[in-house]
């Protein structure tokens, strides 16, 4: 038989044949721990064992190899293989010695080659064949795709074989380490059969054990085991096969293939067997002891304070064994609920990924009250609580189909009398005690995410409560129950207080990041030293000047014998200064310290103000998603989505971010893709060169070059071939780019000539990564950032950004003074072709003050906002006058500042929901986005329901979507623009005068700010005066004034209504009912419905005042909205 055959080649070396000692110290006959494995292995008689132990030069023995064989099967070393690493070693691994080791494999082109003795040999696998592969690994996994090779036979590139001549492999897969078997079958038709195991390894996790068994030809053969388990898999490339395998004498190789696949980690205990092993076999190799986890300190956790301690690098499975993940950072909390932790950042103050799933452990010391209690837990994923060490409660592993036919379940409320229901996607269990009145360790630990879901929480927590009586969430002393009311003023407390720990991780991880960046601004500086300033001109003495912007303005003026406009009134100034610089009109709180501040500066004195608030970073969010293109997709990701890099974008300008950073990052396009990172900006779905998209986003944004023609022929207007555009694009994907013919005017050489555009780029042509726009930067700069700069794309950030590119300094400014002026110096913004500046000097002057001052988007902010002429009035100017700047012009609110603005001027919260299709977290991460709760206009996006599907409808985030819509606002943007559509509409009175939101704002509802002030006590001219202040930023005319008086006078007196004793509660919402795993239900459809019924009725109205009265009330917050001077700037 050939088996036969085969096993006389090896006789000699078998464990069943052989009669001699083995010569290394290590496998000497002891009672050493070390044996143990060993010993395990050589029972199955292996053909080959590499243990790795006493590798000795540039050989790898192997190991079942008697003393006299002519060193059968023995490997040789290729590249900086490294020995002597530490293995599994005891005691968490006591089938091994405390000295084991392994070998390294750190580097493309470094691995052991072990060559075929020759034909028939042990090495060759054939049909009827059975074969066992099998590993300990300690790999380092990357965030993409790739493989790693463990082992396998062919596939060198060996010029005497074929070049796919794959007879066997075993491999990992990252990012999550799959197992992946593969081999190709023979024949002119052969192809690749690959399997892949359900389950990894896991993040950073340290060692495993790894196998597979299969016999060729029998397709349902294949076993993959992890850890001495066995895992699920399936043929994902191929199928399943009874076809032979490639079979030849080409060699095997540990750690690597011609094709790459690095290994890049640690190898140990390689074995090769001619049989298929048993289970039980298997499972006899892995012995874990788990050290315990990082030991939780109770005398220094203070009373009714939870310490939170973060893990991560648990295996992507659903179970509670696993060794102890690794300890990340901890953070305090007063409530045993969470809604969300900490963002991770990284050591550029970057959002990364946590890995997933990741573990939260959170434990602290309370009081149990005394008698029966019932303990409440509630979870998304799987969740353990114990009390004194004793587990008491337990949760199970979220397990949801996202087939969209699940069932729509009812909402129990029966644990107590106002409980806040569960919802979908979350599970709960109650443990009974008996308290006692003293305090008690509580323990509690979840497994958060996994299985390729969003690591999120859902509405986890422990809560506590008496038999018949309301649940209060553990914590806190207890202010919070477990209502409808009580979570909403948790979670809004938790949100905020989360965004502050996040942001002072962030910079706490970017500190070093920051000092890199202080020293390249010195450099930057003393680069703008020595280049020419301009010179500020002079004016008039009795010309009113703030600062040397005036200067410039008014020298031109003056030159053509221009006037300029008068300077505008306090209430004016403050309300266009507040919408310009914070997004939002001015509070009761702004008017009252800007009235009370009698200095003579109190106008800089109020701007310093507002650009230390946190309205800032909103205010251009709007605007720079509309430049970026920023196109999340809720759920499955259609033309040009990208990530929601919108989180990242908050961020930098809620830092104050210097921009040159800003954009820097941008290009770099890292941290998380899915999360809020920039690198969810190089994604751009169903795009045929996603690169060529972001050139062209990056192009228009910071260098005023339009190169939207360019994508599929040289531009006919402008200087851009398509090579350019795609010599870009090929700097930003760090490779040669092909053009493919869906980026190609198509047509024959004959058709092409005859147009008016010009090919010069062939489809398939190939474009180097090359900087080709010379003309805005000099040749030595261009050098330095090359030399600087290995990776393209940061080599495209230091060109754009350099102080030497003064394009990019003078673009940003001149996008800055448009936004405050309604035209910049410069037309239009994004597109520098052919045109001359409108005021050369002062825009070189702001450039020059940008790269100065660090690159500090408020300092040029607080310039231009100080200057008379930004405080001019607004009047009708001729065309002359509005481009010498000679006063204000109209301009509208942006539709995120209208929105906003009318629940600014309400005092309400949006209360628009979870901007999710997947609440219940069922769908995958890569198909299903959560950008939570919007708490500003800003924060929407496109709500995906074009299959316009009742159940997938968002019903309160919906009238928010449309009103936007109409003003403007784009919900998805497939392409960048800087300016949007803002002509007037026939749309925009009937929606704001008759839409949803119209009517929360003027509605007097309970949380209504209008309600609490009619409720105050004072003269009717007083609220008639203060509601102008609120909503129009003036007092009323004397003709207003007699106007509201006269309507509001009946009734005042009695305006305030007696509540009742009990008053009656507003039906419950069946919210948290419908997600994407049961939205085909004609139940959920019928929910949806109803929810959208509720919205259109609107908020309640109060009954704390007459409804007669109020009403009348709600026609003057009505005509004030609708009013043209709420809606422009004055």
């Amino acid at each position: 038989m050939l088996l036969d055959r085969r096993t006389a080649l090896v006789c000699a070396a078998l464990i069943g044949c052989a009669i001699t000692t083995p010569n290394f110290a290590a496998e000497v006959e002891t009672d050493k721990p070390s044996d143990r494995y060993t010993d395990i292995v050589k029972a199955d008689e292996p053909i080959a064992y590499w243990r790795f132990q006493d590798a000795q030069g540039d050989t790898v023995r192997n190991t079942i190899a008697a003393p006299e064989a002519e060193a059968l099967l023995d490997g040789t070393v290729v590249g900086k293989v490294s020995p002597g690493a530490p293995g599994p070693q005891s005691p968490d691994f006591p089938l091994f010695g405390s000295d084991n080791l392994s070998v390294r494999l750190p580097a493309k082109g470094s691995y052991v080659r072990i060559a075929d003795p020759g034909a028939d040999s042990p090495l060759d696998f054939d049909t009827g064949d059975a074969i066992t592969i099998e590993a300990w690994v300690n790999p380092k996994l990357t965030s993409g795709r790739d493989y790693h090779y463990i082992i396998g036979k062919g596939r060198t590139n060996h010029p005497d074989f074929a070049r796919d001549n794959q007879n066997w492999a075993l491999r990992l897969q990252s990012p999550t380490g799959t197992l992946s078997f593969l081999f190709r079958s023979r024949g002119e038709k052969g192809e690749w059969h690959r399997w892949t195991s359900k389950e990894g390894l896991g993040g950073d996790s340290g060692w495993h054990h790894v196998a597979v068994t299969y016999t060729f030809g029998e397709e349902k053969s294949l076993v993959g085991y992890i850890d001495g388990r066995p895992v699920k898999g399936v043929w994902d490339s191929g199928g399943a096969t009874d076809r032979a395998p490639v079979v030849d004498d080409d060699e095997v190789r540990i750690g690597s293939t011609f094709h790459g696949g690095a290994f890049g980690g640690a190898l140990d205990e390689v074995a090769l067997y001619r049989q298929a092993l048993a289970p039980e076999r298997i499972a006899a190799r892995y012995r874990y002891v788990a050290p315990e986890l990082r030991p939780i300190v109770w005398e220094e956790i203070p009373n009714g304070t939870l310490w939170v301690d973060i893990f991560e690098g648990l295996p992507n499975r659903r179970s509670w064994e696993f060794r102890p993940p690794k300890y990340v950072e901890s953070f305090t909390t007063s409530t045993l609920a969470f809604v969300a932790v900490p963002k991770k950042y990284d050591a550029r103050g970057l959002q990364k990924d946590r890995s997933n799933p990741f573990l939260l452990r959170a434990a602290g010391t309370f009081e149990i009250p005394a008698g029966s209690q019932q303990i409440l837990l509630r979870s998304r994923n799987a969740a353990r609580l114990y009390l004194d060490g004793r587990l008491i409660a337990e949760t199970k592993f979220h397990s949801i189909s996202s087939s969209a036919h699940g069932r729509v379940f009812d909402v129990d409320t029966s644990l107590a009398p106002n409980i806040r229901p569960l919802r979908r996607g979350d599970t709960e269990t109650v443990a009974v005690i008996e308290g006692d009145g003293k305090r008690h360790h509580l323990r509690f630990e979840m497994i958060v995410g996994g299985q390729g879901h969003r690591p999120e929480f859902g509405e986890t927590s422990v809560s506590i409560a008496a038999p018949g009586e309301d649940f209060r969430l553990v914590g806190s002393g207890g202010t919070f129950l477990l209502t409808d009311e009580g979570w909403t003023e948790f979670k809004r407390g938790e949100r905020q207080r989360i965004a502050q720990l996040s942001a002072e991780s962030r910079h706490v991880a970017g500190s070093a990041e920051a000092e890199k960046w202080a020293q390249r601004h010195a450099a930057a500086r003393d680069v703008i030293a020595g280049q020419d300033k301009p010179v500020v001109p002079e004016v008039a003495e009795t010309a009113e000047v703030y600062n040397d912007i005036d200067r410039f303005i008014l020298a031109q003026l003056e030159k053509a014998k221009v006037a300029p406009a008068a300077l505008t009134d306090d209430y004016s100034f403050l309300r266009r200064v507040a919408l310009d610089v914070t997004g939002t009109i001015p509070s009761e709180a702004h008017l009252a310290e800007f009235q009370a501040d009698q200095d003579p500066n109190r106008r800089s004195r109020a701007i310093d103000r507002l650009l230390a608030e946190p309205g800032w970073a909103d205010n251009w969010m709007g605007y720079w998603q509309d430049v970026l293109a920023e196109n999340p997709s809720l759920v499955k990701p259609k033309l040009n989505n990208s990530g929601p890099f919108r989180f990242w974008l908050h961020e930098s300008l809620a830092d104050n971010k210097p921009f040159d950073r800003f954009v820097t990052e941008l290009i770099r396009m890292d941290g998380s893709r899915r999360f809020g990172g920039p690198a969810g900006f190089a994604m751009a779905t169903q795009n045929d060169v996603p690169m060529a998209a972001k050139a062209q986003i990056i192009g228009r944004a910071f260098l005023g070059l339009n190169m939207t023609c360019a994508r599929c022929h040289d531009a006919p207007f402008h200087d851009h071939k398509q090579q350019d555009l795609f010599a870009l694009a090929a700097m930003l994907d760090r490779k040669p780019l092909r053009v493919p013919k869906t980026s190609s005017v198509p047509g024959d050489e004959e058709s092409l000539a005859s147009m008016i555009v010009e090919v010069t780029l062939k489809p398939g042509s190939q474009v180097a990564p090359e900087w080709t726009f010379s003309e805005l930067i000099d040749d030595a700069a261009l050098t330095e950032a090359a030399a600087s700069q290995a990776d393209p794309r940061e080599h495209v950030a230091a060109l754009i950004t350099s102080p030497h590119n003064t394009r990019f300094a003078e673009v940003i400014v001149n996008r800055m003074w448009k936004r405050y002026f309604g035209r910049g110096f410069v037309e239009p913004v994004d597109d520098w072709h052919d045109v001359e500046p409108s005021h050369p000097e002062l825009l070189q002057y702001l450039a020059r003050e940008l790269v100065l001052h660090d690159y500090d988007l408020k300092h040029i902010a607080r310039l231009i906002l100080n200057s008379r002429t930004y405080q001019s009035e607004i009047g009708e100017l001729s065309e002359e006058q509005t481009q010498l700047f000679a006063g204000q012009v109209p301009r509208r609110m942006s539709a995120e500042q209208l929105v906003d603005s009318m629940f600014a001027a309400a005092g309400k919260p949006l209360r628009a929901g979870q901007l999710c299709l997947d609440p219940d977290g069922a769908m995958k991460l890569d198909t299903a986005t959560n950008l939570g709760e919007p708490l500003r206009a800003w924060e929407f996006a496109s709500l995906s329901n074009e299959r316009d599907r009742p159940s997938l409808a968002l019903p309160f985030a919906q009238p928010f979507v449309t009103f936007l819509e109409t003003f403007g606002w784009r919900s998805a943007r497939q392409n960048p623009i800087t300016e949007r559509d803002d002509d007037p509409t026939v749309r925009q009175p009937a929606v704001l005068a008759n839409g949803v939101l119209g009517r929360r704002m003027t509605r007097l509802s309970d949380d209504s700010a209008f309600t609490r002030l009619a409720q105050e006590e004072q003269p009717v001219e007083r609220l008639v005066e203060r509601v102008y202040m609120r909503v129009l930023t003036r007092k009323p005319t004397a003709q207003e004034q007699t106007l509201f008086v006269e309507l509001l006078s009946p009734g005042y007196v009695e305006r305030l209504e007696d509540l009742p004793q009990a008053v009656e509660k507003p039906q419950r919402l069946p919210l948290g009912m419908v997600s994407w795993s049961n939205h085909l239900s004609e139940r959920a459809n019928a929910i949806k419905i109803e929810l959208q019924r509720a919205v259109e009725r609107g908020d309640l109205p109060t009954s704390r005042l007459n409804t007669d009265w109020r009403e009348r009330m709600e026609d003057m917050l009505w005509a004030l909205m609708n009013s043209p001077e709420f809606v422009y700037l004055p």
